[in-house]
């Protein structure tokens, strides 16, 4: 075989990983964002009183041009923090705290950090040494709220990151808004 061949042939397995490498992030990127959505109902009725509840959260992944644009900090309430940096050369860098089998705040750092499209992959080492596999989306996070899907009376759409935390017992859909 020539190196003339060789050299095809190299470039064409190359281009083929990668292709395969994109298709694998986006079915990861719309099978997570697919399970951060939820929709509830619920109608209670007692005598002559009727209570209808109805909640709907939608998904939807955002694929920033310029992948510094990623940076920031990302927050929920008081028990998950993630700030993560992104530099021009694509190096994904992160820090933060977060709750791992219903304990106290506990810190990490995210290690072997990438971003493709808007799925954002790494491992979570923790101060005690521990480390988790983590997978987050960027998204727009649409929350419906009303008496029933005909009569919404709330609509809210934030930009953020969205992951499913779970262990035996429990899931936790969390999403972190940037701040």
């Amino acid at each position: 075989m020539s190196k003339f061949m060789l050299l095809v042939l190299f470039v064409f397995c190359f281009a083929l990983t990668n292709a395969v490498s994109a298709q694998d992030a986006q079915s990861k990127t719309a099978e997570l964002t697919a399970a951060l959505g939820k929709t509830k109902y619920k109608k209670k009725e007692k005598k002559n009183i009727s209570i209808e509840i109805y909640i709907d959260i939608k998904s939807e992944a955002v694929v920033k041009g310029d992948v510094r644009e990623y940076s920031g900090v990302y927050e929920a309430e008081s028990d998950y923090r993630l700030e993560l940096r992104v530099s021009g050369n694509d190096k994904v860098e992160g820090n933060g705290y977060d709750r791992i089998n219903n304990s106290n705040k506990q810190n990490f750092t995210l290690k072997d950090a990438r971003i493709e499209g808007a799925l954002l992959t790494a491992t979570k080492v923790y101060e005690n040494g521990e480390t988790l596999k983590f997978e987050a989306v960027f998204n727009n996070r649409t929350v419906q709220t009303g008496k029933n899907p005909n009569q919404i009376e709330n609509r809210e759409t934030k930009y953020g990151l969205g992951f499913i935390q779970a262990n035996a017992e429990w899931t936790n859909r969390v999403f972190l808004e940037l701040k």
